[in-house]
């Protein structure tokens, strides 16, 4: 992975050149390979890049055409150079750079190449004789883009950290970014937590000239053209091809690659796609499972599996070409390992418990000489993708035997509960004020546990929102996977994991030929024989063993969460304190409450959600948060008085 960066100062306050270097040097983490740069008087472009693509070495950023009337700069991993090569007519492709292959699209097809391209990128293209500045994300959002502008300025870098070293960028926090955050909302539109700073959401492209602005969506999977077959068979071998050619894509590396691998179905069907096709390259395919430490007593909630070692070794056994490491979260520093990601991230981290395998894994990897890791993050929302909306989708369009059927299926098999599927079936159909009369007050209690400043809550409405949020749901699967869909942005945690751990993430779920087809289908086609997650099931039959295409509890990563926030409650105690001294954080959170959670801290029950919920998530969410605001507080609203006393930063 790489960073790009770009700035265009028209008032010509001070030399480009300078401002660029100082974005170049704040982005070294994401690409340490090397800086190269362009400037003018008037716009800098350029980028931090660091190679691990075969054809890499090839490649000469920021990259100029022949007649000099575009220059172009890109992080970028193409996926389906074959095609774009016959497409282009280029010769000896095998001698060229993927940014070299977006440069040829988009001298032949202009902003158009966004149709023609698959892979991760975020890319700008500068054409002095329209004195435009284009850039764009890929489509699912694997790399990620930030900006800033105002009437003479502009600029963008892959991550806020470039634009943050630019004078008078950003004087404060967003408020409101915060406050979602804080109750694990996903915020509205394309904010950032910086006042001033905005991100590309994916699948969107950016225009900008000294007399216009323009940000458009020009991709979304559920535009996707309907894909019907005959048989349900079909979908399933469709589900295969496509997503061992996603997964195949990934496997061009400098280095070997590996893969995450849980007793899940979406890690496991990567790796049992790359095993595949590595076999039939006569190479090996090293394959890590985060567990649970040895002392931990395996006590979770009946629907979670506490250990996947067993089911991910079943996994490993099927395919020779696998070998299987186990990993687990000793010797990793809790907090140390929370400020690295969050530095990186340029934001809260969200499970500092997650952090530690999160690190662990790719340690491991690196040491092995792995340069990538395959993982299947995305694969909620695509291939293994289900929503019990389509319960209530069968009962309003009239298809009662459907229902039945698939009802009685998904309770035989352990899916859900017959309790359940009613409610499910039904939502749609009770108004909000009736539903929050229903949902026991006990639940609704633990919902509202979040630890942001109560006269935040009230000022954000953030009660209410969360409880929208979790029982207004969409009115048919379809837009339910699409909210999903636009929930997440991984970019800035992909960036941040290469520059932490120096191994690159790449997830075959998330190709963009995969969104569509997933998108495309028959909603119905995700619940065929009462199964959920059923095209899945009956893709990798052959290829997972029987004892993980059907098991209903879902894995837990970090189950042991426990033990670990136990092993550093001395330290978190110690953060809390220095949270404490911020004023900003002390505007953000309920400090108050969060002491008393470390006051009454639990001996037990670390297996009920009451207690998960409260020490576990909100409480490490709120820590993270309040390291997030005081590490950056300093350099927004730097002491007055001349002393060590902290000042608080605005919040907008």
């Amino acid at each position: 992975m790489s960073a790009i960066s770009s700035v265009w100062n028209q008032t010509c306050e001070l030399p480009v050149s300078v401002l660029h270097q100082g974005m170049l040097s704040a982005l070294e983490m994401y690409g340490p390979g090397c800086q190269l740069s362009w400037s003018d008087d008037r716009i800098a472009i350029g980028g931090n890049f660091s190679y691990s693509l075969p054809e890499d070495h090839f490649d000469n950023q920021p990259l100029w055409n022949n007649d000099r009337s575009a220059c172009l700069v890109a992080d970028i991993r193409l996926d389906n150079r074959s095609d774009l090569a016959r497409e282009l007519g280029l010769t000896h492709p095998e001698e060229l750079a993927d940014s070299a292959f977006l440069m040829a699209a988009w001298l032949r097809w202009g902003p158009s190449c966004l149709d023609h391209i698959v892979g991760a990128f975020a890319f700008a293209v500068w054409t002095p004789g329209r004195q435009e500045l284009f850039a764009a994300r890929d489509h699912a959002g694997e790399r990620p883009l930030f900006y800033c502008r105002n009437q003479n300025f502009f600029a963008l870098a892959s991550m806020p950290k470039g634009l943050l070293a630019l004078p008078g960028v950003s004087g404060g926090f967003q408020e409101s970014y915060i406050a979602a955050w804080l109750a694990a909302l996903p915020p509205d539109g394309a904010g950032s937590f910086f006042e001033g700073i905005d991100r590309l959401p994916p699948g969107h492209f950016l225009r900008v000239t000294p007399e216009s602005f323009e940000r458009k969506q020009y991709w979304h999977p559920a535009s996707a053209k309907p894909t019907r077959y005959k048989r349900d068979k079909e979908y399933a071998e469709a589900l295969v091809e496509i997503l061992d050619s996603a997964t195949a894509a990934r496997l061009r590396s400098t280095t070997p690659v590996g893969s995450f691998l849980s007793a899940g179905l979406d890690s496991s069907s990567v790796t049992a796609s790359a095993a595949l096709t590595l076999a039939a390259q006569g190479k090996r395919l090293v394959a890590f499972t985060s567990v649970p430490r040895p002392e931990f007593n395996g006590r979770v909630q009946p629907c979670y599996l506490p250990n996947e070692g067993a089911g991910a070794a079943e996994v490993a056994r099927l395919h020779p070409n696998v070998e299987h490491v186990l990993v687990d979260s000793r010797g990793y520093d809790l907090l140390g390992t929370m400020k690295a990601w969050t530095d990186a991230m340029d934001e809260p981290f969200p499970n500092i418990v997650n952090a530690l395998w999160m690190t662990a894994i790719p340690d491991q990897a690196r040491q092995r000489g792995i340069g990538v890791l395959l993982e299947g993050v995305v694969g909620n929302n695509t291939i293994s993708w289900y929503s019990w909306t389509i319960l209530s989708q069968f009962l309003l369009r009239g298809r009662w035997l459907k229902l039945a059927r698939t009802t009685h299926g998904l309770h035989r098999r352990g899916a859900l509960s017959l309790r359940t599927a009613a409610r499910a079936a039904t939502r749609n159909l009770l108004p909000m004020w009736l539903t929050r009369q229903l949902v026991p007050a006990k639940h609704v209690e633990d919902l509202y546990r979040c630890l942001a400043n109560p006269e935040w809550m009230r000022r954000y409405h953030l009660e209410d929102r969360i409880f929208d949020f979790i029982y207004d749901q969409p009115s048919n699967p379809l837009h339910d996977q699409s909210r999903l869909f636009e929930m997440y942005d991984l970019g800035p945690i992909r960036a941040a994991a290469h520059a932490v751990t120096q191994v690159e993430m790449r997830d075959p779920t998330a190709d963009k030929r995969l969104f569509e087809f997933c998108f495309s289908i028959p909603q119905d086609q995700y619940v065929v024989g009462g199964y959920s997650r059923s095209l899945v099931r009956r893709a990798m039959k052959g290829r997972l063993p029987d004892s993980v295409l059907y098991r209903n509890t879902r894995g837990l990563q970090g189950a042991d969460w426990h033990l670990i926030l136990n092993e550093a409650i001395s330290e978190m105690r110690s953060e809390l304190l220095l949270t404490g001294k911020s004023p900003t954080a002390r505007q953000a959170l309920d400090l108050s409450a969060m002491q008393t959670l470390f006051d009454n801290w639990p001996q037990s029950g670390f297996e009920t959600e009451r207690v998960f919920m409260r020490w576990h998530y909100w409480l490490t969410r709120a820590l993270s948060m309040g390291y997030f605001l005081r590490s950056h507080e300093a350099a927004f609203a730097p002491s007055s008085a001349g002393n060590d006393a902290p000042v608080a930063a605005p919040l907008v």
